[in-house]
């Protein structure tokens, strides 16, 4: 697992005061644009995965939008199957069990007509240039350039969405951050194949740092970028995966209070 820069006591005592906690959700430039009647932060309740309704929180919202993240880790899948050295999100196992094992048995054929096709290019100003002579592309974290319906965040993403004060590589540090914790389902908790000695689990992110073949992820104990990765292997089913997707705002979506569901 992830090597962590202070004691355990440290980290257990962080853990704890960490229950309970609800989603941040943090506002972007694209708010503005919205008409939508809900608030960055807030749940809904969208599908239902493994005989049990899936909470989501609202990490942005533009024009009719909304952009959803499960709250919880949904199930443990390996980033990729094929045993290549570096795989692309484009190319990636995870990409496809997303948009079709999940995709299909998380949503009926109403809900499926809500979500959106989307791709990204992140957010360049939290990014960092790997291009020392004018700036620019290439940068040190890859985005989703591809079109999907259900996907995984970049880290950019990450930077713009959970920090209070996002800056390029503002999750690169060693150190364990509150806001990133995540908990498993209680499905997720059986298909876990090693768990930490803690009730959050780590969750994939959806690409590769420039010229590094390690796999994108936050681990359970909310630590970024910055986390060693050498024991980590794209073929792991120790990583939960959190689908995240844009969804047409529907005036009947159930909201519920942060945390109301909490996973057993």
């Amino acid at each position: 697992m992830s090597r962590k820069p202070y004691s355990w006591l440290v980290v257990v005592g962080m853990i704890s005061l960490c229950i309970g906690l609800s989603g941040c959700g943090k506002n972007v430039d694209t708010v503005a644009e919205s008409t939508v009647p809900i608030e960055i932060g807030e749940h809904v309740m969208y599908g239902s995965y493994q005989g049990e309704p899936v909470e989501w929180r609202v990490l942005d919202k533009k024009d009719g939008e909304i952009l959803l993240l499960s709250e919880y880790g949904l199930d443990a899948q390996p980033f990729d199957t094929s045993g290549k050295s570096r795989v692309d999100w484009k190319d990636s196992t995870i990409r496809k069990w997303l948009n079709d094992d999940f995709y299909n048995s998380a949503f009926s054929e109403k809900e499926k007509e809500n979500i959106v096709e989307s791709k990204s290019e992140g957010f360049e100003e939290y990014n960092t240039s790997m291009n020392l002579t004018g700036g620019g592309k290439p940068y040190a974290y890859l985005e989703r350039e591809i079109e999907d319906k259900v996907f995984l965040l970049s880290n950019t993403e990450l930077c713009a969405y959970f920090s209070e004060d996002p800056y390029p590589g503002c999750y690169s540090d060693p150190y364990a951050h509150k806001e990133l914790l995540c908990y498993p389902t209680a499905y997720a908790k059986q298909q876990l194949e090693t768990r930490c000695q803690t009730e959050t689990c780590g969750w994939w992110l959806c690409n590769h740092v420039y010229e590094d073949d390690s796999v994108e992820l936050v681990s359970a104990y909310g630590q970024g970028s910055g986390t060693s990765r050498e024991n980590i292997k794209a073929n792991t089913k120790s990583i939960a995966v959190r689908p995240a997707m844009w969804v047409t705002w529907q005036s009947d979506m159930e909201t519920v209070e942060a945390n109301q569901q909490q996973a057993e």
